[in-house]
Formats: structure tokens, C-alpha cells, sequence
């Protein structure tokens, strides 16, 4: 079983954006915090983490594992759980996260309040501090 927690955090006005991955497979983390290269809000941000951790997640042929992703944003919970988004912005990253979530076997998201996803936070205001840091 892999639990793979997901985060975006984005600058208010100036659209700087990063990204934080935990994943927890028996017992071991790997954290993951980047930088984006593209400016956004937090939303966008909060997809663009969903993504990259299926991404990645293929990427080490765990199609066929157990997958438990969790997510503070509600708007992604929502939007997966409807398959439909009224923002076209997000349209796109709706289909792609769909489109790639239909390639795992066993893959379950869930909405968890923000105290429940602290490490994936974390690596993404990390990501963005540096971001932020380096532009300045």
C-alpha cells in the first residue's frame, strides 16, 4: 500500500508556484518540493501536484499497487469525485489527472483537512520559499 500526499501553494499576486509529494510506502518517506517553472494560482498549483505524483508515480510501474492519495484542496477532491470542474482554467487538469488515475488499478483520493497533510505542505512552501527567494 502507497499513501501519496499532495500539495500546491502558491503567491498571491505574483503567481510563483511549488509543489510538495509525500509518498509513504512500508514505512519509508520520499519528499518531493518543486518549484514551478510557470506562474499560477493556488488551484492550478494544487492539480499540478496531483499530477506529478501520478506521473511519478508510473514512472516506478506502481499501477498495480494499493494507492491511497490524499489532498487538502477541495476543489481537486470535488472536481475528481464529479469529474467535472465549472472553471475552464482547470478543465485541462481535470482530464489529465482522470486520464492518468485510469491507468492505476486500485487508486482512491480523498479530501483531508489541512492539519492531516502537513508533510506535503510543508515541501511545497519550502519549494516556494526558495522560488520566491531566488526571483527576489
Amino acid at each position: 500500500m502507497i499513501k501519496l500526499f499532495v500539495d500546491g501553494a502558491a503567491t498571491g499576486k505574483e503567481g510563483y508556484a511549488a509543489i510538495g509529494i509525500l509518498i509513504v510506502e512500508d514505512g519509508i518517506q520520499e519528499q518531493i518540493g518543486i518549484p514551478l517553472e510557470d506562474r499560477m494560482d493556488n488551484h492550478s498549483a494544487e492539480f499540478e501536484a496531483l499530477l506529478y505524483g501520478l506521473r511519478y508515480l508510473k514512472t516506478q510501474n506502481k499501477q498495480e499497487q494499493l494507492i491511497f492519495c490524499y489532498t487538502d484542496s477541495k476543489l481537486v477532491a470535488e472536481s475528481i469525485r464529479k469529474k467535472y470542474t465549472k472553471q475552464a482554467e482547470h478543465r485541462l487538469y481535470l482530464e489529465e489527472a482522470l486520464q492518468n488515475m485510469g491507468a492505476f488499478t486500485n487508486f482512491y483520493l480523498e479530501w483531508v483537512p489541512e492539519k492531516e497533510n502537513k508533510g506535503a505542505d510543508n515541501l511545497a512552501k519550502q519549494a516556494l520559499y526558495q522560488l520566491v527567494k531566488k526571483k527576489k
